[in-house]
């Protein structure tokens, strides 16, 4: 299990600028979808977007605090 505030400061290592918001899909600390904002993203396509947010939460799904992760990034 993964608080969701730390689950934002994953992100954030990764994107500092992203506006970050959280919402536990099971109720268990596991399962999460992720909106993630950033001017950051302007020059990306969706897939490598998905990836620098996948990439920051790598570490936790590895241990197990994050079992799945629905990722969706937007610009500003």
């Amino acid at each position: 299990m993964i608080s969701i505030p730390d689950l934002i400061d994953l992100v954030k290592t990764a994107v500092p600028d992203a506006e970050v918001n959280v919402l536990d899909k099971t109720g268990m600390s596991d399962h999460f979808i992720i909106h993630v904002t950033s001017a950051a993203f302007e020059e990306l396509g969706i897939m490598d977007r998905h990836r620098k947010v996948q990439d920051a939460l790598n570490p936790a799904m590895q241990d197990g605090r994050i079992h799945a992760a629905e990722i969706k990034t937007a610009t500003p």
